[in-house]
This record gives C-alpha cells, structure tokens and sequence, in this order.
C-alpha cells in the first residue's frame, strides 16, 4: 500500500510538472462559512470529513474540469489528478502501521466545536 501511494505521489508530479498543472491544495474552512481557518485551529473528524467534501465539490471537480478545457492535456492526466487527490484524502483505509508492525498511539487533543 505504502509504495502505491508513493508510486502515485511520484508521477502524479510527473505528470503536473510536464503539463505544468498546480497540484490541488484546498482551504480549511469554519463551518458553514467561507472563512477559511488558521493552521493552529482544529476540526472534530466529522467537520474535517465536511470541509474535505466542501472540498471535492468547490475545488478538485472545478480543477478537472478546468483541465479537461486544456486540449493539449490528456484527459487520463485529468483523472488521475483527481483520482490522487480522492486517494489521500477521502480513501476510507489508512494503513498507519509502522515497519515493525505497531500503531502509533492515537493523538489526543481537546476537541472544540466551532458553530456560526
């Protein structure tokens, strides 16, 4: 898994420094809002879960969109920017274990909610 996901890092690169497409970098948004957050401000998971599905829908798909307008760019280079990008933020499986096989302990903060 790990060298699947390195492979992919590797020449998703590839692909956007030989078509010189930017790769997909989205803001972390207060809820509800379009304040976008300083780095130090944390989400609970299910806030995290929603910006990156914010996300999805107001960054990566306009992205691939925008690179399916470029004709000199393939559409597969087009896809699998996406595709990248579903992979390391949405992918439902996260291997995490270590060489040695064990987890690392679970990091614990206090956890605020931030309502509008």
């Amino acid at each position: 898994m790990f060298y699947k996901v390195l492979l992919l890092v590797v020449s998703g690169s590839m692909f956007n420094q030989h078509y010189q497409l930017e790769d997909i970098d989205c803001p972390r948004w207060l809820p509800g809002t379009e304040q976008i957050l300083p780095p130090e401000v944390g989400l609970s998971p299910e806030q995290e879960l929603q910006n990156k599905v914010r996300c999805y829908c107001e960054v990566v798909k306009p992205k691939e969109r925008e690179c399916f307008s470029r004709r000199w760019v393939p559409k597969s280079v087009c896809t699998q920017r996406t595709s990248e990008w579903i992979e390391r933020n949405l992918s439902l499986y996260r291997g995490h274990n270590n060489a040695n096989g064990i987890l690392p302990p679970p990091r614990r903060d206090r956890m605020m909610n931030i309502e509008p």
